[in-house]
């Protein structure tokens, strides 16, 4: 790169301009900037190529001419152009004069850019534009830049670039020259137009004495007063940034630097006025003085003695308090540090949330358990503070686009009689959200409605302690309000989550007292307001939290209380008897009540109306006239009641089936679960009892080891004969029947989703629920039919037993029901009647028994079972032996390790030399107190 020092012409070519001070020419480019140049262009000269190919071979074209030519267009075309470029731009020279710049383009014409009339756009990197007021254009800039993307347009002037982008060394010295030139031709003129009441343009920004104006295309300018500027500068980005509070100006104003001619110009013009418009400003006066004169203070018409200096305490008045508070902070500071504490409550609640959520999902059961969820409530929480954070600053983000500019936009159209443009903003802005809001309390009114109101009231709450609170000079006072904050965000998240923090937990019992009450503090509050409109509302929203506290009140204690299924079809019921007395559509209430809301804002907007009314006297009786003010407030209490009362019912009747179908449908839909679940168990054991009654029908001989396991339980808990059979004995063999189930090897199916009932609406699932229960009904009575005839056809097959044959049957139904029902068998029979899963085992396997499979299973799954209850495994093996015992024709042994297992789980009933559970059994007898199969 090179400079080059002219020497002084004797006499100058613009002698307008003064004297000449240096010429300035771009450096010519070396041989390495153009192989740079081919190297940044061959990429898309082989995709060019690559592409050409792929056209190609789609469309059937054959050769490689065509994609070899277009590669090398792709790269010398840019090439050329670009040379072509340089080469243009390095014959052109930039004159700088003492009064002003001569640019020299390449076909050798001149532009005179005097520092009185030029205007200097600067983006902060060196970069200028420099304009005429005709509109004639040059750019610059360092060697080390690339020149500015679409830098020459300039708005609300047509505009011709003669040099576009010439890259200038040295321009720490011409950079600097050409601003100060500008600024100091300029800044002083301009400053006298506007301090004598001109205007001073700066494109389309207009300083004024009065204020800042921004045109606008057909008149509808922006305009803000400097009393009403609260801060004006540049930002690190770049940007002017305007803020206003003024009603006619967009309270945050932006505009790229490069867009602003002369803007050191504009901000220092900009910051006189404002700081002049500021020390004019009135000082508020001091109050009054009374009338008496304090002591040491001379009397009214008295000369003044001289005045006191700080320092000088005045006779006869008490030395300042040192230890006074200082004064509150303005509403604004104490507003964004409220702000500021709401968004941490926000991000830190999501975060613990997170950490509940993740760290209680799964049962702690050992120290390796614990440390695991100690590390998922870690992860969990940070997560779910990045999560908050996120939320928090996309709301502020939200809110400050929605509100702080979009809002004021549409407002602003408005005054500016641009009604089409305003009503379209405002549409979008309320439309969008109002219909997405419409479509989510529609799809989830019982999760979205009590978060609404969880939110609402327990925000209010929150509002109510926090001024209260956070200027307490107590420490433990000021961190008060951090717990209940961060708890209402959990709840909140809980809500959103699983949809019953409201209507089904029995804490939530202290919520509903406290809404009542915040209900009637607002109400008070609105009643007070010396606005009409608020105190118009303040019956409508007393109505709204009355009618969405009782619906919420209603659904949580029939949770509470567990209401059956019938009686939540009594309730639903009478709802729909008080909706059918009225006889009138919804929609008719609402508009009575609209009515009414606006005979009272009419009441309160016009005074005037309910004094004339109380004045009026009805005709004269006699010579004495009744007045009409104690009927006209007891009209006026009584249409307040009859708001409230209607719409309290109306809220009441409308959100009442959303909300509660909602929240009683997951019960419902549980209980029709269990009950499909009960139906589909009793048709495959059912089929299984069906099944081996038919093999042993066929193969009487087959249950001769059924014989044995019923006469082993019933040795070690007899029966006198004629009596029912001792409840030990019968757990005992129904122990046993799950030990043999173990033998078969069954899989046990995967789990499968709950079905569900297939209507929408809680009177159709309720339906259902009925219909499923009676089919149960019928399913198991045909199940305990089809074991009671399996356990009389075994009975029958035995020989002779040494017990009653009544005794016998008991002890066969409750081995089979071991067998069948408490394992996956019967799972198995109903899927594959369903055309599922594998085929279940055969009815010889139901019946046979294999004695040395039966006693290892017994005694591994006993085993198990001593060491999960900490009942002693010492005692166990002393009893039974160490490993499985050795091989026995007698399932005597696998009998026995069914008692042991009974005990332990009842700890009572006859069980020699076994080990005891160490918490002592329940004593309650086992599985039931009734023989027989399909009991679940």
């Amino acid at each position: 790169m090179r400079a080059e020092n002219d020497a002084e012409p004797e006499q100058p070519e613009h002698p307008e301009l003064g004297a000449h001070r240096r010429t300035y020419r771009p450096v010519r480019r070396k041989p390495s900037a153009y192989a740079l140049l081919l190297l940044a262009l061959t990429p898309f000269a082989v995709l060019s190529y690559l592409l050409t190919l792929l056209l190609g071979a789609i469309f059937g074209w054959s050769g490689s001419v065509a994609p070899a030519v277009l590669g090398g267009v792709a790269l010398l075309g840019p090439f050329a152009v670009r040379v072509l470029w340089y080469r243009r731009h390095t014959r052109v020279e930039f004159r700088r004069y003492e009064k002003g710049l001569v640019a020299v383009a390449a076909g050798g014409r001149e532009v005179v850019y005097p520092w009185q009339s030029t205007a200097v756009f600067s983006d902060g990197w060196d970069r200028l534009k420099l304009s005429t007021p005709e509109g004639t254009v040059v750019t610059l800039g360092p060697t080390d830049r690339r020149p500015a993307l679409g830098g020459e347009r300039i708005r609300g002037l047509r505009t011709r670039t003669v040099i576009r982008g010439a890259q200038v060394p040295q321009d720490e010295e011409w950079d600097p020259a050409i601003l100060h030139g500008v600024r100091n031709a300029q800044l002083a003129p301009a400053t006298d137009t506007a301090l004598n009441g001109g205007e001073v343009a700066f494109g389309d920004l207009v300083l004024s004495r009065d204020g800042l104006t921004v045109r606008r295309r057909r008149g509808r300018d922006d305009f803000t007063t400097w009393e009403d500027v609260r801060s004006l500068g540049l930002s690190p980005e770049g940007l002017l940034m305007v803020s206003s509070r003024g009603s006619d100006f967009p309270t945050h104003f932006m505009r790229y630097r490069y867009r602003i001619p002369n803007l050191d110009i504009f901000l220092e013009l900009a910051r006189r006025l404002h700081g002049r418009a500021a020390r004019a400003a009135p000082v508020p006066a001091p109050p009054a003085p009374e009338t008496r004169p304090a002591p040491g203070l001379p009397a009214p018409g008295l000369p003044a003695p001289e005045a006191p200096t700080p320092d000088t305490p005045v006779p006869g008045t008490p030395p300042p308090d040192t230890s006074a508070p200082a004064p509150p902070p303005p509403a604004s500071a104490r507003d964004d540090e409220l702000l500021d504490l709401l968004a941490r409550y926000l991000t830190f609640g999501i975060g613990l949330w997170a950490a509940w959520r993740l760290g209680t999902r799964e049962e702690i059961d050992g120290l390796g358990a614990a440390l695991l969820a100690a590390v998922r409530a870690v992860l969990g929480g940070v997560g779910g503070a990045l999560v908050g954070l996120l939320v928090v600053t996309a709301v502020t983000a939200v809110w400050k686009v929605g509100g702080e500019i979009l809002v004021e936009s549409a407002i602003r159209w408005f005054r500016h009689r641009r009604y089409i443009a305003s009503a379209a903003l405002s549409l979008s802005l309320v439309g969008a959200p109002t219909a997405l809001l419409f479509v989510l309390f529609r799809a989830f009114p019982s999760r979205l409605i009590p978060l609404a109101v969880l939110l609402f009231f327990g925000g209010s709450a929150l509002l109510l302690l926090l001024p209260r609170c956070v200027r307490s000079e107590r420490p433990a006072v000021r961190h008060l309000p951090h717990l209940p904050g961060l708890l209402l965000v959990v709840l909140a998240c809980e809500q959103l989550v699983s949809g019953d923090v409201l209507t089904a937990a029995p804490a939530a019992g202290l919520f509903f007292p406290l809404a009542l009450w915040l209900s009637w503090r607002g109400w008070r509050w609105m009643k007070d307001s010396p606005r009409l409109t608020v105190r118009a509302a303040a019956d409508v929203v007393l109505s709204v939290e009355l009618g969405l506290v009782l619906t919420l009140l209603m659904v949580w204690l029939a949770n509470v209380l567990s209401f059956t299924p019938p009686q939540v079809t009594v309730v639903l019921a009478v709802v729909e008897k008080v909706q059918g007395l009225t006889e009138v559509h919804w929609l008719y209430w609402m508009a009575a009540y609209t009515v009414l809301a606006v005979g009272s804002y009419v009441l309160l907007r016009r005074p005037s109306l309910v004094a004339r009314v109380r004045r009026l006297r009805p005709a004269r009786f006699g010579e004495s006239r009744l007045p009409l003010g104690l009927t006209a407030n007891f009209f006026q209490r009584s249409l307040s009641g009859i708001n409230i009362g209607i719409m309290v019912a109306l809220i009441f009747l409308v959100v009442v089936a959303p909300v509660s179908e909602g929240a009683w449908k997951r019960p419902v839909d549980e209980r029709y679960a269990l009950e499909v679940q009960r139906r589909e168990y009793a048709e495959g054991a059912a089929a299984a009892y069906k099944e081996i009654h038919q093999e042993v029908v066929a193969h009487p001989r087959a249950a001769a080891r059924i014989g044995d396991v019923i006469i082993a339980a019933h040795r070690i808990a007899p029966s006198p004969p004629g009596e029912p059979v001792n409840r030990a004995a019968l757990d005992t063999a129904r122990q046993a029947g799950r030990f043999q189930a173990g033998t078969l090897d069954v899989d046990a199916p995967a789990p499968q989703a709950d079905p569900a009932p297939e209507g929408d609406d809680l009177d159709a699932r309720l339906g259902q629920l009925d219909e499923s229960r009676q089919r149960r009904a019928e399913r198991e009575e045909q199940t305990d039919r089809f074991a009671e005839l399996a356990s009389l056809a075994i009975t029958r097959a035995l020989d002779t037993l040494d017990l009653g044959d009544n005794q016998a049957v008991q002890l066969v139904k409750e081995y089979l029901g071991g067998l069948v029902e408490d394992g996956p068998v019967k799972t198995a029979f109903h899927r594959w009647g369903e055309g599922v899963g594998q085929p279940p085992p055969e009815g010889g396997r139901l019946v046979r028994i294999d004695v040395p499979r039966l006693t290892a299973v017994a005694y591994e799954r006993t085993a198990a079972a001593v060491q999960r209850a900490d009942a002693g495994l010492l005692t166990f093996y002393g009893r039974f032996g160490i490993g499985v015992p050795a091989e026995d024709s007698s399932p005597a042994p696998a009998v026995e390790l069914a008692n042991q297992h009974r005990y332990l789980r009842q700890g009572t009933g006859p069980c020699a030399g076994c080990a005891a559970p160490a918490s002592g059994g329940s004593g309650t007898g086992g599985i039931g107190t009734t023989g027989g199969g399909g009991r679940r």
